[in-house]
């Protein structure tokens, strides 16, 4: 992090992106002045006396038209004024003079959540929503068998997946009985919970959806042709499950399959004898998120990559037709994938996530690939941005994560595909795409586009080019091919460094770690041995579910550690000459290492087996061992 007074920043670098003029709270105009709160909160900052309250409860002031986060605002060290804080990206950026890419400057700024967007139930949230991406099944468990006792013993988890997107709204909210089409609930227990017991999670109040949409329609504009359908809005519950969902619940006594899906390679810390004697209360149901992936790419037809082949074709047959001597590679990196039957285009839609997650811009402001800004950023570098920002709104969603990462492997999936043709066609194929027309293929796009696909309408180049030529995909993440090209590495591996010495497992226990829930935004003093408040079992457990990314860097932050102090250099292993590891998660999410370490030393099996045989090699091999490998039972 790097420190710049506040005075010496460009003005113009510290000033919304003109199209957030009339979007942001306080500012109206390019001229637009400091209110006299907020002239006296940068007084405040300037001589060091800065106050606890902010403006609104807001995460920024305005100052001459200026946005300044709080958090990004520090006491001067000396009497020139106060500091800015700013990440290294940020500070190249601004000591060049140039726009930063997350500032509000360059169009990112995506508000605060507002009081009636705060604290919506999975279901109210689908209620407002102007898409629909996604179906959710909650999975409840409880070791409880009764029901007035199971509400504080809920777990289980959200699983999320992806669907074809609707069509956008134009009347909210939507009916309370189509919920159950994108909701499932399934309780595994010995005796189903009760309508109460499960409110927290799964209630629609019809107070907070009037609320909601009246300060959308207000404040976003994408909400400013809704209609609120008020016969919709008068069927609602005060404050119940819908009738919809709870009548679909499923309940199944406990079943050994469904309940070996939380088991790792630990026990699993909610059926500790501690979490069980722990005082219950009604406020804590831990949900692991978790989402069904296309890890094969099944979801991405061959025509969507086809039609990638020939929107790059068309760029190099445009780029050969102007007698370009040089070729931008940025061009050739195309996103657009025509819809075909899909209601909604998913790939050339700025709003799109705006619309889907209005809880998380409420202001519909931040839209994706936005080309009026003028620091281009893409949906990758964005969706990380949003990941990390300050409130941790959107790691904590229930489906974002998942439903950005089905995103980004349908685009790599396309952006990363290949044309391959079998050998006696390949002369024959060259002489094809080299002769290919720009407007033929501009005419097949547009067939496709509107779903009206005539062979006999096109060019027959075209039509020889699609029968003879494959396209195949590759480096998408989470895919057979990814996990092919590690097991390759690791086939690498052994045949230059021959047979791993130690195959090693570490599985931290996050909900038991205060370095976690520290990461997680939990003030607490890892200095003491026994905190005083440290959180229940259940409540790490929500706080640990509701935080994958915290919990990701805590992991990755761990990990490093035990690798350079204990593996390499001069660890607790002796001389290491490489290692190779691979990160899994458990059926509840929790994260988890294996990895394969070659232990420096010039023995080869066939050596290791003869020398053996000599009593002081076998004594000094077998005190080594027990030097790092112990055991603790007294769990058992």
């Amino acid at each position: 992090m790097h420190n710049v007074l506040l005075a010496n920043i460009n003005d113009a670098l510290l000033k919304p992106h003109q199209s957030l003029y009339e979007m942001i709270p306080g500012i109206r105009s390019a001229n637009a002045q400091a209110t006299d709160f907020d002239e006296e909160m940068i007084f405040s900052y300037e001589r060091g006396c800065h106050k606890t309250t902010t403006h609104n409860n807001s995460t920024y002031l305005i100052s001459n038209g200026r946005i300044l986060y709080h958090d990004g605002l520090l006491q001067g060290e000396s009497s020139s004024g106060a500091d800015c804080r700013m990440c290294h990206e940020c500070w190249l950026a601004v000591s060049k003079g140039k726009i930063s890419k997350f500032s509000p400057a360059n169009g990112m700024w995506i508000g605060d959540v507002p009081d009636q967007l705060k604290g919506l139930t999975i279901p109210e949230q689908k209620l407002i929503s102007l898409y629909r991406h996604n179906s959710c099944i909650i999975k409840l468990h409880s070791p409880w068998h009764s029901p007035s006792t199971a509400q504080p013993a809920l777990k289980g988890n959200c699983i999320t997946f992806p669907q074809n997107l609707s069509n956008i709204a134009t009347s909210l909210p939507l009916s309370p009985n189509e919920l159950s089409a994108s909701i499932k609930i399934i309780f595994i227990g010995s005796s189903k919970p009760s309508r109460h017991h499960l409110r927290k999670i799964l209630s629609v109040r019809r107070q907070r959806i009037l609320d909601a949409l009246i300060w959308l329609k207000e404040n976003n504009v994408l909400y400013s042709h809704i209609s609120l359908d008020k016969h919709i809005i008068a069927s609602l519950p005060d404050d119940d499950v819908p009738e919809s969902i709870w009548e679909t619940l499923d309940h199944i006594l406990d079943d050994k399959n469904a309940l070996a899906e939380r088991e790792g390679y630990t026990d699993d810390p909610l059926t500790s004898d501690q979490a069980m004697s722990e005082k219950a209360t009604s406020d804590f149901i831990p949900l692991n998120p978790s989402g069904v992936l296309d890890v094969n790419g099944a979801s991405v037809s061959v025509e969507d990559i086809n039609n990638q082949m020939l929107q790059k074709l068309r760029i190099d047959t445009n780029k050969q037709s102007a007698n370009l001597s040089e070729i931008n590679t940025d061009d050739d990196l195309i996103h657009m994938v025509p819809r075909g039957s899909a209601p909604t285009n998913e790939y050339n839609n700025p709003t799109l996530l705006l619309g889907l997650y209005p809880t998380l811009f409420p202001y519909g402001t931040g839209a994706f690939e936005d080309t009026s800004r003028p620091a281009k950023i893409s949906f990758k570098k964005q969706i990380q941005y949003l990941l990390s920002y300050n409130d941790r709104r959107f790691e904590e969603h229930h489906s974002f994560i998942f439903i950005v990462f089905n995103m980004l492997q349908r685009r790599e999936a396309c952006l990363h595909a290949r044309l391959i043709t079998s050998k006696p066609f390949f002369s024959k194929t060259a002489d094809q795409i080299a002769s290919l027309n720009a407007d033929d293929i501009k005419q097949v796009l547009n067939g496709i586009e509107k779903n009206k696909i005539n062979t006999s309408s096109r060019s027959p180049q075209v039509n020889a080019l699609l029968s003879q030529v494959k396209a195949v995909g590759g480096k998408v993440m989470g895919s057979a091919q990814s996990r092919s090209m590690l097991r390759n590495q690791i086939h690498g591996l052994i045949f230059n460094q021959g047979l791993p010495s130690i195959f090693l497992t570490i599985n931290p226990a996050d909900i038991n770690s205060r370095v976690a829930l520290y990461f997680a935004g939990i003030d607490l003093d890892l200095d003491a041995i026994i905190p005083n408040n440290l959180p229940s079992t259940y409540q790490r457990a929500e706080i640990i579910a509701s935080h994958p990314v915290s919990t990701a860097k805590f992991f990755h932050r761990l990990i490093t550690t035990v690798i350079e102090t204990m593996i390499l250099g001069e660890g607790v292993l002796g001389p290491v000459k490489g290692y190779y590891g691979t990160v899994e998660s458990q059926g509840r999410g929790s994260l988890h290492l294996h990895m394969l370490i070659w232990l420096d030393h010039k023995y080869t099996p066939s050596q290791l087996r003869e020398n053996i045989k000599d009593e002081q090699f076998r004594n000094n091999l077998r005190d080594y061992l027990e030097d790092i490998i112990s055991e603790d039972l007294d769990h058992l």
